[in-house]
């Protein structure tokens, strides 16, 4: 018989690296990868052998496998160049700067400046301002990059990037294009942005309870974020249109705010489990769309307003302030908690801050406790957002391991054995310092420039262990949506639940 005991989540077993394998194989793998392009995986493994000698492995094939490495790393980049792939050229880029060398006459704000180029010609105007705004922040200021971000301001009605960027091209002294240089009134009347939302029906035919056929439906809200026809919503809204574990009926329709009678056909684009968000295209030209950049400044106390279609009822506003900030309700990012009134069918739906501007989308709230309900920032869904327009699910990055915020700082609780940290060398009570030389004492801002990265990536790591200082290369890998489970799939129960939960599992009987 097993017994739960609870215990502190201080300290607990230490993780075992792995092992070394036969010299050969262990090379064979290295050289593998590198000939598949997966040069972050190699140089990580090399980093692992520098460490951890394996037979028949000498320090000067260790530093020849590194040197094929960094070649291979640049070679790729600039192939990926020349191929206009410029996110993964980006990726390429961001593992040479990992490790100490550069590309010529390239700059991450330069490249992201092409992605957005790259991404409004394919005419996704949301995916292109988000990576505009990341190359203006890192410097690019190029007259053509800067014309392109006004126009996509203009494009999408925002009014802050639009005078940001308008202030820019005057101090420079560079003439702003007449046809981008129309100047933007500020948010829209309230009847207008309702036009920009709509409800959103998944007709799953009928069910049965106690004898009664009745009609299994389900009913959220999602708002315009482009003016091809492209919304936002709640993954959980439309979540048997791609669940494969779902087999019954599943038909997705959305109702304009203004045609209540209408039902109009729509298909899911991508979607994102673990942000609980969807991206639907429908066959309609809105007559609003939101549009949001900054991260939402707002405090607790401050007012706020929803929108959506609570039990089906279109067009309702309802308003409250921030109750709460930071809330740690989902498994990357944080939210916020609101009072606004919410109820089901408001899933889904843009909650404004008092000035009009999109601050987040509303995804859930606790039926039990009224004024209890949850939103997720509108700076997280950003993160989000490319992942959702490539289609499919979205993919995130990941380190391998559990940490928690502490007096000490980002506490290593778990390593899962064979992944990235644990081939790093990380440990149970490491503190994590630096990430790509960056320091961070917070989850959520650790969390928010890893989404800045694709899995494959190569990135430096720094961490205090005792009075030591001690740094490694890790491979970012791609983050299951249940890491639990992939821990309890490759480890032992007790190393998994005690540090997680303060539970160890002993024999009593």
């Amino acid at each position: 018989m097993l017994t739960a005991v609870m215990l502190s989540c201080a300290g607990g077993p230490e993780s075992r690296t792995p092992a070394p394998e036969l010299g050969s194989s262990w090379l064979s793998t290295v050289e593998q990868r590198i000939q598949q392009g997966r040069f972050g995986e190699a140089y990580q493994t090399v980093s692992f052998l520098e460490r951890n000698p394996a037979p028949g492995v000498s320090p000067e094939k260790l530093a020849e496998l590194k040197g094929q490495i960094a070649a291979g790393l640049g070679e790729s980049f600039q192939d990926h160049v020349r191929r206009r792939e410029y996110a993964t050229a980006l990726s390429r880029f961001n593992s040479l700067a990992a490790l100490g060398q550069s590309a010529p006459e390239w700059t991450q704000a330069r490249l992201l400046a092409e992605m957005a180029a790259e991404r409004a010609a394919q005419q996704e105007l949301p995916v292109a301002f988000l990576y505009a705004l990341r190359a203006l922040d890192g410097g690019e200021r190029g007259p053509e990059f800067l014309s392109l971000v006004l126009r996509l301001a203009m494009e999408l009605g925002n009014l802050p990037v639009h005078q940001r960027v308008a202030g820019i091209m005057r101090a420079a002294g560079l003439e702003l294009p007449a046809e981008y240089s129309g100047k933007l009134t500020g948010p829209p009347p309230m009847d207008r942005m309702v036009r920009g939302t709509v409800t959103l029906w998944v007709d799953k035919g009928i069910k049965i309870e106690k004898g009664v056929g009745l009609p299994d439906r389900v009913i959220g809200s999602g708002f315009f974020i482009d003016p091809r026809g492209y919304l936002l919503t709640n993954y959980h809204v439309i979540q048997s249109e791609v669940d494969p574990k779902y087999e019954g009926y599943s038909r997705l329709f959305i109702r304009p705010s203004d045609r209540v009678e209408a039902r109009i056909p729509a298909r899911v684009v991508g979607y994102d489990r673990i942000f609980d968000l969807a991206l639907v295209k429908v066959e309609v030209v809105p007559e609003y769309v939101f549009s949001s950049a900054a991260d939402p400044e707002l405090k607790v106390g401050n007012p706020i307003l929803a929108i959506g279609s609570p039990a089906g009822l279109e067009n309702t506003v309802t308003g409250g302030i921030v109750s709460a900030t930071g809330r740690r309700f989902l498994q990357l990012g944080d939210t916020m908690q609101v009072d606004v009134p919410i109820n089901y069918g408001n899933s889904g739906g843009p909650l404004l801050d008092a000035g009009g501007q999109l601050v987040g989308v509303v995804f859930a709230g606790i039926e039990q406790f009224e004024g209890v309900n949850f939103v997720i920032p509108f700076s997280w869904v950003n993160k989000a957002l490319p992942g959702l327009y490539r289609g499919g699910e979205a993919r995130h990055p990941w380190l391998g391991m559990a940490v928690q915020e502490t007096a000490r700082g980002l506490e290593v609780v778990y390593t899962l054995p064979g992944a990235s940290a644990a081939l790093a060398g990380l440990e149970p009570g490491d503190v994590l310092l630096k990430l790509n030389g960056a320091e961070y004492r917070k989850l959520g801002p650790l969390q928010s420039a890893l989404l800045d990265l694709e899995p494959g990536t190569l990135v430096t790591l720094s961490w205090q262990r005792g009075s030591e200082t001690l740094s490694g290369y890790l491979s970012l890998a791609e983050r299951p949506f249940s890491p639990l489970e992939e821990a309890l799939s490759k480890d032992r129960r007790e190393r998994v639940l005690y540090p997680l939960f303060g539970m160890r599992l002993a024999k009593t009987g």
